[in-house]
């Protein structure tokens, strides 16, 4: 699917369904990061993170307005998440890459949850690019990782195209076909994976 097509889906899409498809991005960084076993024990650390995921489901499925206070606590703690290198050229990241994709994932659907016209269709769309980038960067056939995770988040946004005339409930993506891993890279094994500065064709 190309990003045009995205585009005119998200834009027919009520405001709920769009909150859920971010929720589901995000939702993929995490459901990854619980793969791997240093990212699934730091993640216990980062209840903020699990919160922010949280609020968004609680958004789309229910319509539960979030307390503005929590929200600037999380969108604070996230923005943490990486930093700059000092030629400005990269990005440092402070937590494994399966969260930090997840944090830049869940900063948009904060704002979207602020303000529904604060992103635009583009914009929503583009929240498959958390996942699929983190699992280019964590394993060896990353081009084939990464085809594959947008595959399974245009499955999602498929059916809720089909269900949008319904009440959002994240059960519209039960039953999606996930997709089959491969080998890791070492440097993502061996916790060397620290920032963007990484060859993916290595």
């Amino acid at each position: 699917m190309k990003y045009k097509d995205r585009e005119r889906i998200i834009e027919r899409l009520p405001y709920e369904c769009r909150v859920g498809y971010v929720a589901f991005c995000v939702q993929r960084c995490i459901d990854e990061a619980r793969r791997h076993a240093a990212a699934r024990e730091e993640l216990q650390r980062l209840p903020l993170l699990s919160e922010g995921l949280d609020m968004l489901w609680a958004r789309a499925e229910r319509g539960v307005e979030p307390n503005p206070a929590r929200v600037d606590a999380i969108r604070a703690h996230l923005r943490d998440y990486t930093a700059a290198d000092p030629d400005q050229e990269n990005e440092i990241f402070n937590h494994d890459v399966t969260l930090v994709k997840a944090a830049g994932e869940l900063l948009g659907g904060l704002l979207l949850l602020e303000d529904p016209a604060a992103l635009d269709a583009y914009d929503i769309a583009a929240a498959l690019e958390g996942p699929e980038n983190a699992v280019s960067l964590i394993y060896v056939d990353w081009q084939s990782a990464g085809d594959a995770e947008v595959g399974v988040i245009d499955a999602a946004l498929k059916r809720l195209d089909k269900s949008k005339a319904k009440p959002f409930s994240r059960e519209c993506f039960a039953g999606i076909r996930d997709w089959e891993r491969g080998d890791v890279k070492a440097e993502y094994a061996e916790g060397r994976l620290t920032g963007t500065d990484v060859d993916e064709e290595d």
